[in-house]
């Protein structure tokens, strides 16, 4: 039953994210809810399992941005590493904690994804400066929300 209700969390935030981003974006500026769904999961759930769904998150984004295969597989993955290996230095069950994670991994995945582009193509791809400066805030306030989510649905 586990494994039907991630694949269940995996699929629905994958169109979460597409209908967030088409429908809901302000003035081109969407919280990154994959970004944030993979903080969660790896916060909750230990660092394999959220390399798992980052990666294939990745591949979604990858797929239907279709600008540069890789970098967000790539950079999800190390971001649910990472943020699944810091929760047991860091207390991820406040809210204080979470929004921090958020917004400096924000700016990391843009920064990575960044890099990426001048590896590849030869020029970093720059988000904008509305996406860059106010992603990260939407998504620290997205963060608690999808935390609470978490634990009264996926955990109960």
């Amino acid at each position: 039953m586990k494994y039907f209700r991630m694949a269940f969390v995996f699929v629905l935030a994958a169109l979460a994210h597409w209908w967030w981003t088409t429908y809901l974006s302000f003035y081109g500026v969407a919280p990154h809810l994959l970004l944030v769904m993979t903080f969660v999961v790896a916060a909750r759930q230990g660092p394999v399992p959220a390399m798992c769904c980052g990666f294939a998150w990745g591949l979604f984004l990858d797929v239907s941005s279709l600008h540069l295969a890789g970098s967000s597989s790539m950079a999800l993955t190390i971001a649910g590493y990472l943020v699944g290996n810091i929760r047991r230095q860091v207390d991820v069950s406040s809210i204080a904690p979470q929004c921090v994670i958020l917004v400096v991994g924000t700016w990391a995945y843009f920064l990575f994804t960044g890099l990426a582009g001048l590896v590849v193509l030869k020029h970093f791809l720059w988000p904008g400066w509305a996406v860059f400066l106010l992603a990260p805030f939407y998504n620290s306030v997205l963060g608690p929300v999808l935390f609470w989510a978490w634990d009264v649905g996926v955990e109960s």
